[in-house]
């Protein structure tokens, strides 16, 4: 059975709108029906907050729909490949600014591949911050 499918059972067995639904999880009633007619799949964080919610095991959840597991792992293998990417970028303009400064080569002619690689290093910086561990106050 997909999970869609299980969303579906387990919404109607507690007589629940899929716009209620939908509001306890903070999506659009849309994705609700998105979800339980097989179009898309609920994030991680939304099958663990339906698990939550409704007292149903995340294993009763996602154990059969072998496409779901799929995309979990699809989506963890691509998450980590665009971090190995972000490091290797990272890394890379660190390296070319400090072989400019190590050359003296920090003139107005090389300003456009200074101007690159400091944009470089924020944009990676920002997305690799992203993955630190959030602190809960």
């Amino acid at each position: 059975m997909q999970i869609g499918e299980k969303i579906k059972i387990i919404r109607e067995n507690k007589k629940i709108s899929q716009e209620n639904m939908a509001k306890s999880l903070h999506v659009s009633y849309q994705a609700i029906s998105n979800w339980e007619r097989g179009k898309s799949y609920p994030d991680i964080s939304n099958i663990i907050m339906i698990s939550d919610l409704y007292n149903i095991s995340l294993d009763e959840l996602i154990r059969e729909d072998k496409n779901y597991k799929d995309i979990l792992l699809e989506k963890k293998v691509s998450g980590i490949v665009d971090t190995i990417l972000n490091a290797i970028f990272f890394l890379c303009a660190v390296t070319i600014l400090i072989y400019m400064i190590i050359e003296n080569k920090l003139t107005s002619a090389n300003s456009f591949y200074i101007i690159l690689a400091i944009l470089v290093i924020i944009h990676t910086s920002i997305d690799l911050l992203k993955l630190l561990p959030k602190k809960h106050v």
